[in-house]
């Protein structure tokens, strides 16, 4: 298995561990690390996400490292480190801010890669977009108005090749929702989140989002922006058909689910734990988007007692270093993946069974199966801020055989198969079954005489 990891002092590790790896036995195998990057812990790593295409072409082993200032490089970890910089570094962008604000004073909040679109957030409200599948890369910022704290991209439906909406929030500021507008080159927003109600006390419900995932189109196709003419008059105005399904994890430990087809209030909401969600995604095991022809909640249920009427199983964790799978088709945590000491700040999925966490402990820990058993333990010796698996299957070590054994093989493989033609129907054996006549059995004769000194005569002396 091998892995891409992000750490608290600007480091690109790549960890290869088979699984059974545990570092803390001296008898298991040792994982490999190549270390890339000088340490720098004025610039920590933020997001470690995979590239499948470059200049055209389908590279596998390429990850973007995005750094908290805004920097973004192009790893090649097929290439050893020890071969430098200029081997193994593709591209380097340092993502200048359009505000007046430096790039320090605004970090990055949010990044990822969806449907080959690296994007990343900035506190300002910025978002950069990045792509490599042409000949040179290509880079879009869009300036959204007000501060952020997370966001996401929808990439179902594209304009120009960038993606065709935008989902931000923030402290202090509900989910909303800004859509490209082609002809005129800028964002609008289409839709803006409504807080849930006073609780029993009467007090309004504090707004802090932290992240923030699309789930794909609501009910009804994204129609993107059409054309609608006016009767009396030949000017036309530009209407949005976009429906979308949203979650938010907030710095309140809510896991909160939209349908702007249905309310601009959430639709689901519940409180996973009593700590600040620092990571939230799907179980790779969900089916994501759902049918956008069914709802995804019963309608007219309080959000407080709704259930997802397809399977929906959440992976988050939390600042106190809960680790955990939450169900909200049954409204219950359903597991929890244990070993970690302290906070796990990045996880990772592959396949359908496959979790990877890494945190505060500076371990490397993956989880596979419904039982969630640790296969591999790896110690990093830094925090880890980010993963990506990039290979979820162990290599497969050819090792040389002699030529004895290679001898030895032939002669097996040139020897004919008989085959059995029947057997004694008095043993009671069936066709073909020579078990009787290849088996024998060798029985000790019984002793004749009752004191045990032998069948033969005893010889009597006078």
């Amino acid at each position: 298995m091998k892995f891409a990891i992000g750490d608290d002092i600007g480091q690109l590790k790549v960890i290869t561990a088979p699984r059974g790896t545990d570092s803390s036995l001296k008898t298991s195998v040792r994982a490999r690390i190549s270390t890339y990057f000088t340490p720098d812990r004025k610039e920590p790593v933020y997001a470690v996400c995979k590239i499948d295409k470059y200049q055209g072409e389908e590279r596998a082993g390429l990850v973007a490292v995005v750094f908290t200032s805004g920097k973004v490089k192009l790893v090649d970890t097929s290439v050893s480190p020890i071969n430098g910089e200029g081997k193994y570094l593709l591209y380097t962008h340092a993502s200048p801010t359009i505000h007046s604000a430096p790039a320090i004073a605004s970090p990055v909040v949010s990044a990822g890669v969806q449907d080959d679109i690296l994007y990343l957030f900035r506190t300002n409200g910025e978002v950069v977009f990045y792509r490599f599948d042409g000949k040179s890369p290509s880079v879009k910022t869009v300036p959204l108005p007000g501060n952020a704290a997370a966001g996401a991209v929808f990439t179902e439906a594209l304009v120009d090749g960038w993606p065709g909406a935008i989902a931000i929030g923030g402290e202090k500021r509900d989910l909303e929702i800004f859509e490209s507008a082609t002809e005129e080159g800028d964002w609008k927003s289409v839709w803006k989140a409504k807080n849930v109600k006073q609780d029993k006390l009467g007090l309004e419900v504090p707004v802090y989002i932290r992240r923030v995932l699309f789930l794909g189109a609501g009910r009804g196709e994204i129609a993107g922006n059409t054309t609608a003419a006016h009767p009396r008059r030949p000017t036309t105005v530009q209407t949005s058909g976009g429906k979308y399904r949203l979650a938010t994890g907030t710095h309140y430990s809510h896991l909160r689910i939209y349908d702007t087809a249905v309310s601009r209030r959430p639709i689901f909401t519940t409180a996973l734990t009593k700590s600040p969600i620092l990571s939230l995604h799907l179980h790779p095991s969900t089916q994501s988007p759902s049918p956008t022809s069914t709802p995804l909640t019963v309608p007219n249920t309080p959000p407080e007692l709704s259930t997802t009427s397809s399977p929906h199983n959440w992976i988050y964790t939390d600042s106190n270093g809960r680790f955990a799978l939450y169900s909200s088709t049954n409204r219950r945590e359903v597991g929890i993946y244990k070993g970690s000491t302290g906070a796990v700040n990045a996880t990772a999925t592959f396949s359908k069974d496959v979790v990877a966490g890494v945190g505060f402990d500076r371990y490397l820990r993956v989880y596979e199966g419904a039982g969630r058993e640790v296969v591999v333990k790896a110690y990093i010796k830094s925090k880890g801020t980010a993963i990506v698996v990039l290979d979820g299957e162990d290599e497969v070590i050819e090792v040389e055989r002699s030529r004895e054994e290679v001898e030895e093989e032939e002669v097996w493989e040139d020897m004919e198969e008989v085959a059995g033609g029947g057997s004694d129907e008095r043993d009671g054996g069936e066709e073909g079954d020579f078990t009787k006549a290849l088996v024998k059995v060798r029985r000790r004769r019984p002793r004749t005489d009752k004191e045990g000194g032998g069948s033969k005569k005893r010889r009597v002396e006078v």
